[in-house]
């Protein structure tokens, strides 16, 4: 995985990121539009953030775990854009192409998600943190082909 490559998630969650903050920058300031600007682009910036933070884990268990958290900060950037569209702030286009981008973003991150958590059931590790003490759950036995 090239993290340069400018259709990979690394390179497109960057420019989502940088995106959005062209896309808010004209938006007037105001006591109805600072917080959903604010969250809006705390979601975006949030999403390399976590790619980075699980590309630099030390697990299988951190890297699923940060990109499950970049997938919600996806999720959360389609809801605050969804607010943006329904208010009319910021050139109407614009805003339906970042909203269609963070969709496109969250589907790719869930897919890695999905993917790694079978990677590592297939693999016999745990991908789910679990409470100290609790043992840990049974696995069912692979359908037979």
């Amino acid at each position: 995985m090239d993290r340069n490559d400018e259709n990979g998630i690394d390179e497109r969650s960057f420019r989502f990121y940088r995106d959005v903050l062209q896309f808010v920058e004209p938006i007037p300031a105001g006591p109805k539009t600072n917080g959903l600007i604010k969250q809006l682009v705390d979601a975006a910036g949030s999403i390399g953030n976590n790619r980075d933070e699980a590309l630099g884990g030390s697990s299988r268990k951190e890297f699923i775990r940060y990109n499950e958290i970049a997938l919600r900060s996806a999720n959360e950037s389609v809801r605050w854009l969804r607010a943006c569209a329904a208010r009319r702030l910021g050139p109407r286009e614009k805003c339906l192409a970042l909203l269609d981008e963070a969709r496109q973003l969250a589907r790719i991150l869930a897919q890695i998600v999905i993917t790694s958590k079978l990677r590592s059931e297939d693999s016999g590790e745990d991908p789910e943190p679990r409470e100290k003490g609790k043992p840990k759950p049974k696995r069912k036995p692979k359908p037979k082909t």
